[in-house]
């Protein structure tokens, strides 16, 4: 029965916000330790093997990246099955819920490996491969392509683990295999600088993940019991049925972000695939800082849609819309306004010079619909994500079309334009309305609750930048530094003061103080 809004579980709307908090910090700690590895990975990368295997390789990762489409948005479907599950108590439907998605994935791993060994006969004559490059370019195909059915199953363990509230084990393979790999790369370029030897260790990375992933399960969830009888056709059908508009979803997203270096390998030339892949590679740890953000919020929406608590489920999301906005702005500010000066230092002058302008534009599509993730979390844990499927798909599709004429007629900048374009047009006038619609509220409503705090902190945060910026020194790393980090103090001191209600700084306190105690 659904909880009555006058219930004390109501009036308090937080239950959860220490699960919830402790999850955003482990995902957070877990990401620090990777977006270190990728900034310093990125230019040891771009110079050991030079702009064209470079941009080889981002092409390999990019042409198989299109692979997780078999996935079927199983990895979504799953992590929002076993939220309710977990919620409303069902054991055996957790047993086979598990059962059935391995099957699946292990299904699609080995598909995954059959279409790398085929794609060797194909793939290398539609691009601009240098005939002495295309064995290079075949066995990349099929270390990679291995690579990802690996990481395929283990990303499938991770949603488990995370859909159980572990992220703490979850983000511990993250970071850890991390490191491991990093650390192999850097070895074998040190030796040999080949980017054959950097495909190995991947591969090598992602089977030791996957192991250590399903060790992990069991601590996750330590009363899952695993059998070949658990697999069930209708529960396989079940989630198929579920996931077939999360795999469109996915689809529209393989449109949307991970085809831009085909296209320009297509378009235009392998070798300017980097420049932009930089500022693509910043962009995709914004993304991932968000999505760490996000997805504890996304299991608790599940467990409440679970319970059929409707009007603790609503101030749940506005909340958790709320603190999103605040991320967002302040990331793609910080971000818009050190860019070039990253660039600059991280990479290289001549690589800032095209890599910076290409960040603008795609920070510019982003920053809205990174605002407003935890409406799409919502739409999943309510059923109500197929037309957000098409919807996705459309948008994807209109990026790849843009980017190629827009390619052709202005090079990278049409590209990134291609991609941003429909991005706003899906944030402004199609996302927000239907979930108003679905969520019976007005835009009034959605406004007042959680963009009104974000905006003016944001405009707060500008203004205060604006009377500081003549004594901004960021020629140097300690002078980047420097200006980064008061930006990102303000940042939070405008979180918590602008951003956040009364009440919600006094559970959030609560819950670090207990953090805190216990470390």
């Amino acid at each position: 029965m659904p909880a009555d809004a006058s219930s004390p579980d109501i009036a308090a709307p937080l239950p959860a916000a220490k699960p919830a908090l402790h999850g955003v910090l482990f995902n957070w700690a877990g990401l620090a330790v990777n977006t270190v590895l990728s900034l310093v990975l990125t230019p040891i990368l771009v110079h050991g093997l030079g702009d064209a295997n470079y941009g080889m390789w981002m092409l390999v990762a990019s042409l198989l990246d299109s692979s997780w489409l078999l996935d079927f948005g199983m990895r979504a479907t799953v992590f929002r099955f076993v939220a309710r599950y977990k919620g409303a108590g069902e054991r055996e439907a957790l047993n086979e819920t598990f059962a059935s998605g391995v099957a699946v994935v292990l299904g699609s791993a080995a598909v995954i490996v059959a279409l790398s060994f085929a794609s060797i006969f194909v793939l290398p004559g539609l691009f601009s491969i240098p005939a002495g490059s295309r064995e290079l370019f075949r066995q990349l195909l099929v270390l990679s392509g291995t690579s990802v059915a690996a990481s395929f199953v283990a990303q499938f363990l991770g949603s488990y683990i995370c859909a159980c509230r572990r992220f703490d084990l979850y983000n511990l393979i993250s970071a850890g295999f991390g490191l491991l790999r990093a650390a192999l790369i850097v070895a074998v370029l040190y030796e040999k600088r080949e980017v054959l030897w950097v495909a190995a260790v991947t591969l090598v990375s992602a089977v030791l993940s996957l192991l250590a992933s399903a060790w992990l399960v069991r601590l996750a969830d330590p009363a899952l019991e695993f059998s070949v009888a658990r697999v069930r056709r209708e529960q396989i059908g079940k989630l198929l049925s579920f996931s077939r508009y999360s795999f469109l979803a996915t689809t529209g997203d393989q449109l949307r972000f991970l085809v831009d270096s085909i296209v320009i390998g297509r378009v235009l030339t392998v070798a300017l695939i980097t420049p932009f892949n930089i500022a693509g590679r910043i962009v995709t740890l914004f993304r991932m800082v968000m999505a760490a953000l996000g997805s504890p919020f996304a299991g608790r929406m599940n467990e409440l849609e679970g319970q059929d608590h409707q009007p603790e489920l609503r101030e749940y999301f506005l909340l958790s819309t709320r603190i999103c906005s605040l991320a967002s702005f302040f990331i793609s500010l910080l971000l818009f306004l050190n860019g070039r000066a990253l660039i600059r230092l991280w990479i290289g002058e001549s690589y800032a010079q095209q890599s910076f302008p290409l960040l603008a534009v795609l920070l510019a599509g982003h920053v809205l619909m990174l605002a407003q993730s935890p409406a799409v979390d919502l739409l999943m844990a309510k059923g109500h994500h197929r037309l957000r499927g098409y919807w996705t798909v459309g948008e994807g599709l209109a990026n790849l079309a843009l980017s190629i004429y827009w390619g052709r007629k202005y090079g990278l900048i049409g590209v990134a334009l291609g991609t941003t374009v429909p991005m706003l047009a899906v944030q402004l006038f199609l996302q927000p309305w239907y979930t108003f619609f679905k969520m019976k509220m007005t835009a009034a409503q959605y406004c007042l609750s959680a963009l009104t705090r974000p905006l003016l902190a944001a405009a707060i945060f500008l203004a205060v930048w604006a009377v500081l910026r003549p004594w901004e020194g960021t020629g140097t790393w300690f002078g980047l530094g420097t200006t980064f980090t008061w930006q990102a103090l303000l940042c939070a001191a405008l979180s918590w003061t602008v951003g956040m209600r009364g009440g919600e700084r006094a559970r959030v306190g609560e819950s670090l103080r207990q953090m805190l105690s216990r470390a």
